[in-house]
């Protein structure tokens, strides 16, 4: 009697047994039913109700018997939304650098903080690493309660209670440090402060955007760069406004942070209300040969005044759209640890 278990392959009773065994019973076999049953291709997708304009006018007048569905700027909307609040490991510290005054970049840093605030369920929080009198604060809270100095000297922060009581906050809840705002007492700000707050408030909170000195060769600006996961540089349309981040492209380059740079973003700011197209598409593409993303912010007299921002009742609407889709342009360059060149 032949065993079957020391049956040779090549035998003729095996190739026969082959023969017989069909690839589509053999694949009938191996597949589970269950596993290839999806209760979503039985039911007609849900449209989801309009929340505003002329469709859930139709929406409630007919008692939500009549469902539109929602209009292209309200999925558009939802789907920036949907990025930004992406699953994000840990901590997310993005630095806002500029490389010259006056461009707009502590402007850009509490509103890029309000959009990702007003998405997120998590703690965000903007930190003034200004090393002289920063004035982010004054963009988000007119009274925050403390500065590097208080939370340093807080030996008892455990959680996020303890060190709020350090920090201003917005309506939206956007939480910011202030930088040193004691003119009869200053305290310069130096790397190992940057660095000891940081560490703290990693324990706390899961968006960091930080607002930056102007000089990148200050010694704090190297312990925000090691520090950074990416790079915001913001930029006017003018010569005078836009050579500085050329030039300070380059010198990220030279101090060796190559792929800290292929991760960041430029942001055009049209701060001035110049409306210069021509610059626009020119330094859009000089600075898309950097390896940057490039985006573009219109003028918006609120961003322009000064004093608290307001980015959900005083922008307009075109500005709050940018802003979500800049804010859901630097979700999508939040790469996990794991997956990063070593």
């Amino acid at each position: 009697m032949t065993n079957p278990w020391n049956e040779p392959a090549n035998s003729p009773e095996r190739q026969e047994s082959l023969r017989r065994e069909s690839p589509g019973g053999r694949h009938q076999h191996q597949d589970s039913v269950s596993g290839t049953l999806r209760i979503s291709d039985m039911v007609a997708p849900r449209k989801i109700p309009p929340g505003s304009g002329w469709r859930k006018f139709i929406y409630n007048a007919t008692f939500h018997a009549i469902n539109l569905g929602e209009s292209p700027g309200e999925r558009h909307y939802r789907e920036l939304r949907d990025r930004i609040r992406r699953h994000i490991r840990k901590q997310y510290v993005i630095a806002v650098v500029s490389g010259k005054g006056g461009v707009g970049k502590t402007t850009m840093t509490a509103s890029i903080g309000a959009v990702f605030r007003e998405c997120r369920p998590e703690n965000v929080v903007a930190i003034d690493a200004a090393p002289g009198f920063g004035t982010l604060a004054g963009r988000i809270d007119e009274a925050p309660p403390g500065d590097y100095s208080a939370v340093l000297n807080d030996t008892d922060v455990q959680g996020y209670a303890d060190i709020r009581e350090h920090l201003g906050q917005n309506v939206l809840g956007l939480d910011v440090l202030a930088g040193n705002r004691a003119s009869d007492q200053p305290r310069p700000l130096v790397p190992s402060m940057f660095t000891g707050v940081l560490s703290r408030l990693r324990r706390t909170h899961n968006i960091i955007v930080v607002d930056t000195s102007d000089d990148l060769e200050h010694p704090v600006m190297k312990a925000v760069f090691d520090a950074a996961d990416t790079l915001v540089f913001v930029s006017g349309l003018t010569a005078d406004t836009s050579l500085p981040v050329t030039r300070s492209i380059d010198l990220l380059r030279a101090m060796g942070y190559h792929e800290l740079v292929s991760r960041s973003m430029v942001v055009l700011n049209d701060s001035r209300d110049s409306r210069d197209k021509e610059a626009r598409a020119y330094l859009t593409e000089r600075f898309g040969q950097s390896g940057a993303t490039v985006e573009f912010m219109p003028y918006d007299p609120h961003l322009a005044k000064g004093g608290i921002i307001d980015t959900q009742h005083e922008l307009h609407k075109k500005t709050r759209l940018r802003l979500f889709e800049i804010t859901a342009a630097l979700a999508d360059k939040y790469t996990p640890d794991a997956d990063r060149p070593q």
